[in-house]
């Protein structure tokens, strides 16, 4: 394979990794849910804003401070939480059992995966 790094940029080849593993990580015939993170889920700033709005919009009513203790599934110590999926289900919502509304209008997808950011943070977290 060709040397890619003087055509493209750092946070281009990074988008390119991840969607690389998100393409091998797929099941045959089924497609890979949601778009792929712009930046570094790790990245303190953007957990940090996550967590603001997570505060200000997820917390009080359905998932408690901190992830926990809320009406709805809690956050901390949860490994079984793709990034794709808490994406998908925040940005379009869930109907049942689970009732949640779509963010996917209220939000940029920049804030929705700043909001992933910080869930993937919490999981890391003792429950």
């Amino acid at each position: 394979m060709p040397p890619w790094g003087t055509v493209l940029q750092d946070a281009e080849i990074e988008q390119l990794t991840a969607y690389v593993k998100v393409i091998a990580a797929a099941q045959p015939g089924k497609p890979a849910a949601g778009p792929l993170a712009p930046f570094d889920l790790g990245e303190q700033a953007r957990i940090d804003a996550g967590k603001r709005r997570f505060a200000k919009t997820c917390a009080g009513y359905c998932h408690g401070f901190e992830g926990v203790g809320g009406r709805a599934p809690d956050f901390k110590g949860r490994t079984d939480l793709p990034p794709e999926m808490a994406y998908e289900t925040i940005f379009k919502g869930r109907q049942g059992a689970d009732v949640m509304p779509p963010w996917g209008s209220a939000f940029t997808n920049e804030q929705i995966w700043e909001l992933v950011a910080y869930l993937m943070y919490l999981g890391k977290q003792q429950p």
